[in-house]
């Protein structure tokens, strides 16, 4: 049991304290006001501020005022014009010319259009920042979906429709490297819909597969988990790695990345799909009449092979919305509940803001884009010993002392980083040692902490929507406000403290947070395993 105070250590508290305990009683309500009215409005404006940005970064760019024309005679310190040279799309710097330097240059821009490193970076920080917008955007539709094919057609349809879709994706990557620049960005955005779209439900239908296969034996079950965890890890470190070798080739043309990979792709889909020894199997229950009657009772579906099949799309987005709207009545119910959930929204949209710029922040600060690249997996690795210290944090501090910590330890380690602008000698040291590592081992053990609080608040039978609206709550968070951290936090050509600005910000942002959880213990009933919370009462 969690500590709490009884009613009546509140009952002969202080008049002070009697306000304040009724904080957390009032902080559910405006949090959920702003959850669920204000982000759904900011969603809507950023979403024509974005748009129309889109159109601005497909299209041409104009000319700054008092530029020169960009044509082969701007190249006046190179010896030859890039066969990629196309100056009808090219990026211009802001005194209009562009005279990109060899690519095995040290100063060499990353862009064979644009000499101007900050101009070729700025760019692309937009682009992939409107780009994970829209990605979280068709997410939150997407794991909806998905979550109701895995159990309706079931789990073996929903992988093999990701590995085709993963040819669809690789396959307009490699002809992207043959387009202008404008039907470029339009596949980047294509193939990031569609992969965001068939990927939603690949994790959720492992998790399915391994609880299907280990029924009955929760040490199974356990076992399966946590080696779908390392293999996972571990598989983000050596992509990381195994890219480092091609970013070191410094290529202006990628073609001969992508058509391998499209091959590859092609080669999974068949292994997994058509090879008996390989093939995946269908785990959906089907010999169990009994489950199999009470799943169809409630999905609404009928039975039909190993499958079960919606009788209509209407039953089945209704049976869609009235989960998602059981889930949100659940949560509201429970104060303390609905503000760890909140709490958790912007931690991560936090954290991600000031870490998906991490590559960029590098190469601004001079390194190869290779090197720049290893932060990656050395993050993956750090949250691998931040997950595997988390169960001894837990039991010594209980699972909200261990989410407080990791919060601490990350507003520490990003603000140490954000510091470096100042100390631009300094700076890469203070990335490593304050995002990387404080950082990252921060998130490491925030993550099972915040999965053994909220897990505990809600019966077994309630798990599956709690961590739905988890989800839901995250995407919003992070389409309302998550483009502050690329779009107007990172400046690449920023000096001194501002060109830390987005660690800054998110170190305030998990200091805030960390207030507001010691407020919540303090004050709010943090029973286990109690329905409804008397929070406020």
């Amino acid at each position: 049991m969690q500590p709490s105070l009884s009613n009546t250590q509140l009952d002969t508290s202080t008049e002070t304290t009697k306000i304040l305990g009724r904080l957390p009683n009032f902080i559910p309500k405006t949090s959920t006001i702003c959850c669920f009215t204000v982000a759904p409005c900011c969603t809507i404006v950023l979403a024509l501020i974005l748009t129309y940005k889109a159109c601005r970064l497909g299209g041409k760019a104009s000319d700054p005022p008092g530029a020169t024309q960009i044509g082969p005679d701007s190249f006046k310190n190179a010896s030859t014009i890039p066969a990629s040279f196309n100056e009808l799309d090219a990026p211009i710097s802001h005194e209009g010319i562009c005279m990109p330097n060899d690519r095995f240059d040290d100063a060499w821009s990353l862009s064979a259009k644009c000499m101007e490193k900050d101009v070729v970076l700025g760019k692309t920080t937009r682009i992939n920042g409107l780009n994970g917008w829209i990605a979280a955007f068709f997410g939150l539709f997407a794991v909806f979906v998905a979550g109701q094919l895995i159990d309706t057609t079931g789990r073996r349809p929903v992988l093999i429709a990701f590995l085709s879709s993963n040819i669809v994706v690789k396959a307009l990557l490699f002809v992207s490297c043959f387009v202008p620049y404008n039907v470029f960005v339009v596949f980047l955005f294509l193939q990031n819909v569609i992969e965001v779209a068939f990927a939603a439900g690949v994790e959720p239908a492992l998790n399915s597969m391994i609880a299907d296969r280990s029924r009955g034996n929760e040490d199974i079950r356990g076992d399966g988990f946590a080696a779908l965890g390392v293999i996972m890890h571990l598989s983000d470190v050596l992509a990381f790695l195994a890219g480092y070798p091609v970013l070191r080739l410094h290529l202006t043309d990628y073609s001969i990345f992508w058509g391998p990979l499209t091959l590859v792709s092609i080669i999974a889909y068949i292994v997994f799909n058509f090879v008996p020894c390989s093939a995946l199997s269908e785990t959906l229950p089907q010999s169990d009449p009994e489950l199999a009657e009470e799943a169809g009772a409630k999905k609404g579906c009928a039975r039909c092979g190993y499958a079960f099949v919606p009788k209509t799309v209407k039953q089945c987005f209704s049976i869609l919305c009235s989960e998602t709207i059981a889930g949100f009545k659940m949560v509201w119910a429970d104060p303390f509940l609905m503000q760890f959930l909140v709490i958790w929204a912007i931690t991560t949209m936090a954290m991600t803001g000031s870490w998906n710029l991490s590559t960029q922040y590098l190469l601004g600060l001079g390194y190869e884009q290779a090197n720049a690249s290893l932060a990656r997996p050395a993050w993956h690795l750090a949250l691998v010993c931040g997950a595997a210290m988390s169960p001894c944090v837990i039991r010594h501090l209980n699972a909200t002392g261990a989410y407080n910590l990791a919060l601490l330890m990350m507003a520490v380690g990003f603000f140490w980083c954000g510091s470096g602008g100042h100390d631009l000698q300094h700076a890469s040291l203070f990335f490593c040692v304050g995002t990387v590592v404080f950082g990252g081992i921060g998130v490491g053990i925030l993550t099972p902490s915040f999965n053994a609080v909220i897990s505990i608040r809600v019966s077994d039978k309630e798990q599956g929507k709690l961590f739905s609206l988890v989800i839901v709550l995250n995407t919003i968070c992070g389409l309302a406000f998550g483009q502050f951290w690329p779009q107007l936090f990172y400046k690449p050509e920023a000096a001194d403290w501002m060109k830390g600005l987005p660690w800054i910000a998110s170190a305030m942002v998990f200091l805030l947070l960390f207030i507001w959880i010691s407020l919540l213990v303090s004050f709010c009933n943090n029973a286990a395993q109690k329905p409804e919370s008397d929070c406020g009462e």
